[in-house]
């Protein structure tokens, strides 16, 4: 059993290597916005490859667009996190047993989800929004705990996270140029999970106040 476990994961790496090379090639190519597009969509539902991945490379070779990059990588990615809220909320029990073996780490973090969501689902959505958490797994957790969590709420998170973190990526490569790179691979998912804290830290003092 071990072994066939063993067998799965490696061939999900196998695959998963040969999309972010795939992905990579697409940078050069006048289809790049598009497919960014499609990278974020569906990355916020069912993918493991962030958008990042792409988004950064075409905005250190051509720096007038970075901005432009990242609005379409947040529309994109709220779209495609309103996909994964109905994938939850209409199709999961049919979804769930490809989810949980093919797409890494969402079986382990799907029971934090759901108690994210009942102690301060605004608060959830954000974080993972904005941090490296997997945000696939919120977006799909919304609709399957879709009594905690509406579709409009789902949104107006998605658009305030998702947008500050790509134009956050995008403000820095604009300004700094190529020098950008070792801040933000050395610095800079340091600095959203520091956010992450605070914000809950915050919501926390707020919440003993009242």
């Amino acid at each position: 059993m071990e072994k066939t476990i063993d067998s799965n994961v490696e061939k999900n790496e196998g695959l998963f290597r040969r999309l972010y090379n795939v992905i990579l090639k697409g940078c050069e190519s006048k289809a790049a916005p598009w497919i960014l597009g499609v990278l974020s969509f569906t990355e916020s539902c069912c993918f493991i490859i962030p958008p990042e991945v792409m988004m950064l490379p075409m905005g250190y070779a051509n720096r007038k667009r970075v901005f432009h990059y990242a609005l379409i990588t947040t529309v994109a990615s709220v779209l495609g996190a309103v996909a994964g809220y109905y994938m939850g909320a209409l199709a999961w029990d049919i979804l769930q047993p490809f989810l949980f073996s093919y797409v890494p780490g969402f079986e382990s973090y799907f029971d934090v989800v759901k108690m994210k969501y009942a102690d301060n689902a605004t608060l959830a959505l954000f974080v993972a929004a904005f941090t490296p958490i997997p945000f696939k797994v919120f977006t799909v957790g919304a609709g399957v705990f879709s009594d905690q969590v509406s579709i409009i709420l789902l949104i107006g998170a998605s658009f305030v996270g998702r947008g500050a973190r790509y134009f956050m990526l995008s403000g820095l490569v604009y300004f700094l140029g190529a020098r950008a790179k070792k801040i933000i691979e050395k610095y800079f998912m340091k600095f959203t999970i520091l956010v992450g804290i605070l914000v809950i830290i915050l919501a926390l003092l707020s919440k003993l106040q009242h």
